[in-house]
């Protein structure tokens, strides 16, 4: 027997839209264009996906310095909030600050996305 995780996911959603605050992922853009009489390439526009997040700090034993740095944070999206991961290239927005994604840990029982673990950095 299988465990449906669907619920699971609506909860954390629930929660995250609760606590949460608003923010932007924003994904670059897909149509780059090559213009092969001028040698370069143009950027199309950003995809901007609105979400609720929820930041946290790393615990003092989680930082390291390298991969982990003090100012880091941790934002919790719920996994039903978002179609794609954010990847290495994708921006966290929050108000007039914008945050670099460095690493993204997906909590994904079977088949469900449940959670967005998203380490940023300013």
């Amino acid at each position: 027997m299988t465990y449906d995780y669907s619920k699971v996911a609506a909860t954390a959603l629930k929660q995250i839209n609760d606590k949460g605050r608003s923010v932007t992922v924003r994904y670059p853009s897909s149509d780059d264009a090559y213009d092969p009489a001028t040698d370069t390439f143009t950027s199309g526009d950003p995809v901007n996906v609105a979400a609720k997040g929820v930041f946290t700090s790393f615990q003092n034993k989680d930082i390291d310095g390298e991969l982990i740095k003090r100012t880091d944070k941790r934002v919790l999206i719920a996994g039903t909030a978002l179609d794609d991961v954010p990847n290495n290239d994708a921006k966290i927005i929050d108000g007039a600050k914008t945050y670099s994604v460095i690493n993204t840990e997906v909590v994904q029982p079977a088949e469900t996305v449940v959670l967005y673990m998203i380490q940023v950095r300013a």
